[in-house]
């Protein structure tokens, strides 16, 4: 039975893909660099900022990060939206009686949350600013198990990227694959995903299903 289900925040709650994507611009027309595709950022984007950078523009000069972080960021949450199933879905699981959480290897969720209204959905939301380890270490699933008491064969992990289902196979909980990133059905069911879903709306019954055994 569920009782704890963690989500990944980009592409999985929210389209984020085309905020960062002006985003990281920013920072290439700051630097004089050719500026990265949609579909780069797509590749790219479950990993570390520093990562993120290195695989849009080539590097990550020094600077860059702070750049991001405190000119570029509060521009890229104006265009972050919740996915249209996002908040139906959310108030139909807290009716379920989960606990909701978000685990994220964005520095600080909280702050794009909050611009998007998402935040008050979830009784937690972790990042690397809460001296976590980023994914795919198991850091944030087992801190938020912990803080809610809930072992692992009660909890799930939603995300779109391989990462995440690293991560909850490494804290030895089922993930659940969301193919609105860069990762398809077959490829998610190689990596060991428990379930595999195109939209966020599918999980009432997943939960359901499993309450029945």
């Amino acid at each position: 039975m569920i009782k704890l289900m963690i989500f990944d925040h980009d592409m999985t709650i929210v389209d984020s893909s085309h905020a960062i994507l002006a985003g990281i611009n920013k920072v290439a027309d700051s630097a004089g660099l050719p500026r990265t595709t949609h579909g780069q950022v797509m590749r790219c984007i479950a990993l570390p900022l520093a990562d993120f950078m290195v695989g849009t523009l080539g590097e990550c000069r020094p600077g860059w990060l702070d750049l991001y972080r405190e000119k570029v960021a509060p521009f890229e949450y104006t265009l972050i939206r919740p996915f249209p199933e996002t908040e139906p879905t959310l108030t139909r699981l807290r009716e379920m009686g989960l606990a909701l959480a978000v685990a994220s290897n964005r520095n600080a969720p909280r702050a794009a949350m909050e611009k998007t209204d998402t935040a008050r959905h979830f009784d937690a939301i972790v990042g690397p600013s809460d001296h976590l380890p980023y994914k795919p270490e198991p850091g944030m699933l087992l801190h938020l198990m912990d803080r809610f008491g809930v072992p692992s064969e009660q909890t799930v992990y939603v995300g779109d990227s391989d990462i995440d289902v690293r991560t909850a196979l490494a804290a030895k909980v089922r993930a659940i694959g969301i193919t609105r990133g860069n990762f398809t059905r077959e490829q998610f069911a190689d990596m060991g995903a428990w379930r595999i879903i195109d939209a966020l709306d599918e999980l009432p019954s997943i939960v359901e299903e499993d309450e029945r055994g």
